[in-house]
């Protein structure tokens, strides 16, 4: 090591500890968003899926309706198609002065329970679609299809015999 604190005068102390905490980096990006799921792939399967759309207007009910195919955001990618659609009053959850809870109809709102059938493949762990989106319940994703765009939550996935 010379006076200026570089190794045969190429390379300093402060290089080497940049480059060691890059590589750490990235290998903790790669610890963390690297996907085990295709590993543990079993087979295909043929799921049941429900999504739940909230607090939506009736022209969203009326286009869900129509059913269809769902795809990715591109269309470029087949998810599955609607078989079935269950339409609620959508409820908005309130508390009274006195503290109570309520639950009272929102007027023009409503709440859909959007089946879809799509084929698939299933992990040790979970399901998954020909985009690679995971379906378990609770999750978030968005439902594309030739007549709506919109979102919702999943609220039960089954594989069809």
């Amino acid at each position: 090591m010379d006076k200026n604190g570089k190794i045969k005068g190429k390379i300093s102390i402060i290089d080497i500890l940049v480059i060691v905490l890059v590589v750490l980096v990235a290998v903790g990006i790669a610890a963390r968003y690297g996907s085990r799921i295709t590993s543990a792939v079993k087979s295909d399967k043929s799921f049941e899926y429900v999504l739940r759309v909230e607090n939506v207007r009736e022209y969203t009910v009326n286009a869900v309706k129509r059913m269809g195919k769902v795809t990715d955001k591109k269309s470029e990618k087949n998810l599955g198609e609607i078989v079935d659609v269950r339409v609620e009053n959508a409820t908005q959850q309130s508390v009274t002065a006195a503290g109570e809870v309520k639950n009272p109809e929102t007027p023009g709102r409503y709440t859909c329970y959007v089946t879809i059938h799509a084929t698939g493949k299933e992990s040790d762990d979970n399901y998954i679609l020909e985009d690679s989106t995971e379906l378990s319940v609770g999750r978030n994703i968005d439902l594309y299809s030739k007549y709506v765009k919109t979102s919702g939550d999943i609220v039960s996935v089954k594989v069809l015999d």
